[in-house]
C-alpha cells in the first residue's frame, strides 16, 4: 500500500490543472468505481494545487462521466467535504442488519432512506468533526468501528485502509483489491485518457 502512494505520487508528480483534479480524484475513488468499497470521502481544497477552485471549474462534467452518486457533507471557505458512492451497494451495506443496529446507537433508524441517512451524517458532521460511524458508510467491517471506539485508536492488528481489530486476513484481502483497483486506475489514466473515457475504469 505503501508502494503504490509513491508510485502515484510519482506518477502525478508535475501534473496541473483539470488533469490532476481528474487523476486525483479517480485515483480515490477507484475502489468505489470498481464495486468493491460503497463510498469514498474526499476533502477538496485549495491547499492541494488548487483543487477546490478545479471542482467548481470541472467538478461538474466530471460527475457527468462517473456512474457515481455525490453527496456534500461539508463546506468551508475554499474547500469541501465530498461522498462518492455507489448507491446499491451502499444502501445493502447501511441497511445490514449489523450494521443498522450500530448505526441506531446515534440516531439513525431503519425507517430512514437514504437520502435522509446522508443528511443526518451531515448534521453528525457539525457536531464533532468527524463521526464515527462513518466508517460503515465507507465499508469498514462493524466490528473494526466498534473495537476502534473501545480501544481508543490504539492496540489494533493492522494499520491498513483502516485499522484493523478483527479477522487480519479477512481485512487483508480487502487491501488487496483496493490496491489493484487503484493500480488499474493509474494504469488507464496514464493513457491519457479525456475526461468522457473515464467511465472506462468501470469495464476495462
Amino acid at each position: 500500500m505503501v508502494e503504490l502512494s509513491y508510485s502515484f505520487i510519482d506518477f502525478i508528480k508535475g501534473v496541473t490543472g483539470k488533469k490532476y483534479m481528474v487523476n486525483l480524484i479517480t485515483y480515490s475513488i477507484a475502489p468505489v468505481m470498481f464495486k468493491q468499497k460503497p463510498s469514498s470521502i474526499i476533502t477538496i481544497s485549495n491547499e492541494y494545487k488548487g483543487m477546490y477552485d478545479l471542482w467548481k471549474t470541472y467538478g461538474e462534467e466530471y460527475l457527468k462521466y462517473i456512474d457515481l452518486d455525490t453527496f456534500e457533507i461539508k463546506r468551508e471557505k475554499d474547500s469541501l467535504i465530498l461522498l462518492f458512492y455507489d448507491k446499491e451497494l451502499l444502501n445493502k451495506t447501511l441497511y445490514h442488519k449489523t450494521n443498522m443496529k450500530f448505526l441506531t446507537r446515534f440516531g439513525y433508524n431503519y425507517k430512514m432512506n437514504l437520502d435522509e441517512i446522508l443528511e443526518f451524517l451531515k448534521e453528525r458532521y457539525k457536531q464533532t468533526l468527524c463521526p464515527h460511524e462513518l466508517g460503515i458508510f465507507l465499508g469498514i467491517p462493524v466490528e473494526d468501528v466498534e473495537e476502534f471506539i473501545k480501544c481508543n485508536g490504539e492496540n489494533c492488528l493492522y494499520c491498513g485502509y483502516w485499522k484493523v481489530y478483527k479477522n487480519k486476513e479477512r481485512a487483508l484481502d480487502t487491501f488487496k483489491k483496493y490496491d489493484e483497483s487503484r493500480i488499474k486506475a493509474i494504469k488507464l489514466l496514464s493513457e491519457n485518457i479525456e475526461l468522457s473515457q473515464v467511465k472506462n475504469i468501470f469495464t476495462q
